[in-house]
C-alpha cells in the first residue's frame, strides 16, 4: 500500500508539471484543498495551544533559573544600598564627633565604639578603648552630640565598661535653666529622677538640665530635659526627666580624658604686702 501511495503521489506530481496546474491534476488538487482546508484549519487551532504549552514546558526550567539569577541579583543589590546607607550613618557620626563642641574645649577627648552590651539587668556597656588609650576609670562619657552618657567604671589595656547614667546607682547633679541646682538619679530605665531640694523656682516641661559641676562630671554637660512641669512643695521638687543621649542607639561615644581635682578648684592665695618676708624680720638696721 505504500509503495502503491507513493508512485500514485509520483504520477500526480508528474501530471501536474506537465500539464502546469491545469487539466485534471489541478482541478483534484483545488478539490483537495477545498475539501481539507477546513480540517487544516481545526487541526491547526488544536495543535498550535499544545504545541506552544509544550515549547512553554521546555523553557520553564530556564525562566525559572533565569528569575533565580534576578532574585539573587536584587537581594544583592539591596544589601549593599543597606550597606551604604549604614556607612552615611557612620560617616555622619563620625563628622558629628569631629565637630564636636565641649564647654571647656581643653579637654581631651578619645572617640570609641560600643563594642558589647549587657542584659536586661544590666545597662552598663563595653568600649574599643583602654588603659594603652590613656583612658582611666572615672572619665565622664558622652554621646556624638556632646550628651552625658556615663562615666567609665572598669578598665583594661585594650577595652573598658561604661557605666550609664540611667543605672539604679547613677546620680549627676544638674542645674536647671532657672538657676535651680538637683540631682537626677537613674532608675534603671530610660527616665530619670529629678529632685531639687532646696527649690525656689519651678521647672517647666523641656527645660534642658545641665551638669552643675562635681566631683565625676565636668560642668555645661547636657544631660536630660524636664519631661513634667513641676511647682516647689515644701521647698521640695521632684519629678522626671528624659535623657538627652538616646541609650538603645549608642553605636559611637566619645571619652572626656577629664579627672576631678581638689586642687583645681582651690582658688589661689595672692600674697599681700601686709606680710613682710620672712627674712625681713632678721634685718637690723644701721644707725
Amino acid at each position: 500500500m505504500l509503495v502503491v501511495l507513493v508512485v500514485l503521489s509520483f504520477l500526480l506530481m508528474t501530471f501536474d508539471i506537465r500539464a502546469s496546474g491545469g487539466g485534471v491534476t489541478g482541478t483534484l488538487r483545488e478539490g483537495t484543498q477545498s475539501v481539507f482546508a477546513p480540517v487544516q484549519e481545526f487541526a491547526t487551532s488544536l495543535i498550535s495551544p499544545v504545541v506552544d504549552f509544550i515549547d512553554g514546558l521546555a523553557n520553564l526550567a530556564g525562566l525559572r533559573d533565569e528569575n533565580e539569577t534576578l532574585r539573587r541579583r536584587i537581594a544583592e543589590l539591596e544589601a549593599k544600598v543597606d550597606e551604604v546607607g549604614t556607612l552615611e550613618a557612620e560617616v555622619e557620626t563620625l563628622r558629628r564627633v569631629a565637630d564636636l563642641t565641649l564647654p571647656d574645649e581643653s579637654i581631651p577627648t578619645k572617640p570609641a565604639r560600643v563594642i558589647a552590651r549587657g542584659d536586661n539587668f544590666d545597662s552598663s556597656f563595653t568600649i574599643d578603648k583602654g588603659t594603652r588609650d590613656g583612658l582611666v576609670v572615672g572619665n565622664p562619657v558622652v554621646d556624638e552630640n556632646g550628651a552625658l552618657v556615663g562615666e567609665i567604671s572598669m578598665a583594661a589595656p585594650r577595652t573598658a565598661t561604661v557605666a550609664p547614667i540611667i543605672r539604679p546607682t547613677g546620680a549627676v547633679t544638674v542645674e536647671s535653666q532657672t538657676g535651680e541646682t538637683g540631682i537626677a538619679f537613674g532608675q534603671g530605665s530610660a527616665i530619670l529622677l529629678l529632685e531639687v531640694n532646696p527649690a525656689t523656682e519651678p521647672v517647666f516641661a523641656d527645660y534642658l538640665l545641665l551638669t552643675a559641676g562635681s566631683t565625676k562630671f565636668p560642668p555645661g554637660l547636657p544631660v536630660a530635659k524636664v519631661a513634667e512641669s513641676a511647682s516647689p512643695e515644701a521647698a521640695k521638687i521632684r519629678t522626671e526627666a528624659v535623657p538627652v543621649a538616646d541609650f538603645n542607639r549608642l553605636k559611637l561615644v566619645v571619652v572626656l580624658q577629664w579627672t576631678f581635682s581638689a586642687e583645681d578648684q582651690q582658688e589661689e592665695q595672692p600674697v599681700t604686702d601686709e606680710t613682710p618676708p620672712a627674712d625681713a624680720e632678721s634685718e637690723t638696721s644701721t644707725p
